[in-house]
Parts: structure tokens; sequence; C-alpha cells
């Protein structure tokens, strides 16, 4: 991995990146028309200042002051090599920026990415790069999280050629058509300026980055392994997903931070719930109990384990949750449950209660955050 400033090499003009834009067939894009929700308030419009000119791109949060984004879209020799800033706006949404606008502080990508006379390998497999930012935009909108699995059922959200658009949000949902151990290939449309966006599974979890175009398919940076330690160094953030158990649903897919895991306006009781903290960096654990129909108090559960029932239909009426070891020394859990008769309550945090004892009233659905200190 490589920061800004570090020595490169020059790139012949036989292999610069071929354009990633491709529409496949019929346009299936649409535009987001409100873009402050979740997960599209993740997604970002970059203005990007190379010492040759002026470029745009796309990215997405997934920390609260990090951007994952293209490769190129901070290290690209057809402008001149490094990004000498970047304007981030979350969510932009035409003329108006919802959540302001975030300027960059440092940019990173890989070696592979910037030593691009190598002949040992193809150097788009390593097209990734990071922004940190000069605020914590990400406390505001929340951000993806991050994935080695893979899904056949995907999305990609961004920015397609900026100004010829109107600075407007597109998204698509498509298929994963196939991948290789640093690349991911996929049917969604794309044009320029959508370099960066995340590709994401239905639980808000990205597995790449849209990168290329080759015609009948799309391609991205595949969130392997090695890219997911390293934006997790970058992030320096623990990765916080959660799913609910609902009546006559079954178990959701997992959501990420600021996620909402339930329903809203449906009168669907929660039955069960459970929080993953597998991946992060810090030792200590995520511990949470549940407050269940005729059951009362459960004991404590933690990393992965489900609280409450399944198969009883026995509504969950209240939750706390907390966080040990070093992880209670860097972050604050945050939290806020939907209730029945009630509607969303405030926020509370780091063991607290939300919910309510003893009024038989239904937990319908549930948003949780990590906040570092």
């Amino acid at each position: 991995m490589v920061q800004e400033g570090d020595t490169v090499l020059p790139i012949p003009d036989a292999t610069i990146p071929a354009i990633p834009e491709s529409i496949i067939g019929t346009d299936n894009r649409s535009i987001v028309s409100n873009t402050t929700l979740f997960p599209y308030r993740t997604s970002c419009l970059l203005v990007i200042t190379f010492p040759d000119g002026i470029s745009y791109g796309s990215g997405n949060l997934i920390s609260s002051d990090t951007v994952l984004t293209a490769g190129h879209c901070v290290y690209d020799t057809r402008y001149g090599g490094w990004a000498t800033r970047i304007e981030v706006y979350a969510g932009r949404n035409g003329s108006y920026s919802p959540f302001g606008k975030a300027n960059s502080k440092s940019f990173y990508t890989l070696d592979r990415w910037i030593n691009l006379t190598s002949k040992e390998y193809d150097y788009r497999e390593y097209d990734i790069g990071y922004i940190k930012l000069d605020q914590k935009l990400g406390k505001t909108t929340g951000w993806l999280g991050l994935t080695t699995t893979l899904s056949n059922d995907i999305s990609l959200t961004g920015f397609p050629a900026p100004r010829d658009r109107g600075y407007k949000m597109y998204s698509q949902k498509g298929k994963l058509k196939n991948s290789a151990a640093n690349k991911i290939y996929y049917d969604l449309d794309t044009e320029g300026g959508q370099s960066g966006s995340s590709v994401y599974n239905t639980g808000n979890q990205v597995i790449g980055v849209h990168a290329y175009a080759h015609g009948t398919v799309n391609s991205g940076t595949r969130m392997n392994l090695q890219n997911f330690e390293i934006a997790k160094k970058i992030a320096d953030t623990a990765i916080l997903s959660y799913r609910s158990h609902v009546q006559n649903i079954g178990w959701q897919g997992w959501v990420n931070d600021t996620g909402i895991s339930g329903t809203t306006g449906q009168s669907k009781r929660l039955e069960a719930i459970n929080l993953s903290l597998s991946d992060s960096s810090y030792s200590g654990n995520i511990e949470y109990r549940a407050h269940v129909q005729n059951i009362g108090w459960q004991g404590w559960q933690k990393n992965g384990a489900m609280a409450g029932t399944t198969g009883q239909s026995n509504r969950l009426e209240a939750l706390e949750i907390k966080l040990t070891g070093e992880l209670a020394k860097i972050y604050n859990v945050r939290y806020r449950s939907h209730v029945q008769g009630i509607g969303w309550q405030a926020w509370k945090s780091n063991g607290q209660m939300t919910g309510t004892t003893g009024q038989s009233l239904r937990l319908e659905a549930i948003q949780i955050q990590l906040v570092k200190k």
C-alpha cells in the first residue's frame, strides 16, 4: 500500500486504462429522487483536482471519515499522477448537497496500481483507492459495510457523467455474472463518473468497486481478503452487522450501521435479533440481551448468538446493548427502536434500555450504530 507523495513510475501510453462506461443493451439505471435515504446517502460525488485537470468520480463511505473509491480516482497518470484535492459530496442531488461538502485529507491506493510497468500482473486488477476526509461525515450519513463473501443480487449507485447528467445520483440492481481472485463482473449499466462506485449486496455490504467496461459486461475490483484487511486498517473502524426475525417474514438480511432492521407501518413484531462484530480488529465483544413476551429478560448474548425466540410468536419488548474490552474504550454503541403505538424512541447507548417493559408493546424495528469516541 502506498500513499500520497510516494515516488511512482510513469505509465506508458499503451497501458492507459479502458474507459469505465458501458450501457449493456437497455439502460436500466434509475435516478434516485431521495438521496438522503440509507444507503443512498453513503454514495458520494467526487470532484477531483489533478495536476493536469479536473475529473469526476464516485465513492461510498465505509467509515465515519473514509471513502472507498477506484484507484484511478486518486492516482491517474492521464491527469498527472496523484490528485491534489478531492471534494466529496455525500448524497448529492443535482445542485443540492444535503450533507454539505467534505475535503480530502489524504489518499491511498495499492503499490500494484501505481507500479504500472510491471509485466508480472495486470495492474487493472488492483484499481482500488481510499480517501480520508477532514471531517467525520459518516456520523451523519452512516456507511456501508464490507464483506469478502460474494452475492448474486447486487446494486451499484453513483454519479454518471456528472456535468452532463446534472450531478444526479443513479442506481441499479442486477446480478453478479462472474468472479476471479481480484475481479467481479456484472450486468449493471455504467457511464464515466461512476468509477469508484461500490458494488454492494442486499445487506448493504460492499463486495467490490466499479472500475471498467467490457462491452457486454462491466467489472470492478473485488473486495477480497487482502483488500478487506487494508480497508479495515485505513478506515480504522469495527464493522457491525445485525438482522432481526420478523413476524410472518422470518430472518431478514443483514444490515450495517444505521440501517433499519425490521419494519415500520406494518404492525409486525420483532421476535429475535443477531448482532455480529466478528470483523473487529479490537479485543472485546458486543453483548446484548432481550426482554421477551412471557419470558422477561433473557441472559446476555454476544457476537452473533440469537437473543429472543423463533417459532413461539413471542414479541421482543426491549433490548440492552453494550461493548466490552478494547471496543468499549474506542467506541460507543448507539441504538434506537421503533415501538408499537410510540414510533421511534430517542437514541440510547452503552447498555441503556430501548423499548418498554410492563406495557405489552412490541418492538417493530431497530437501528444500531458504532460511533468512535
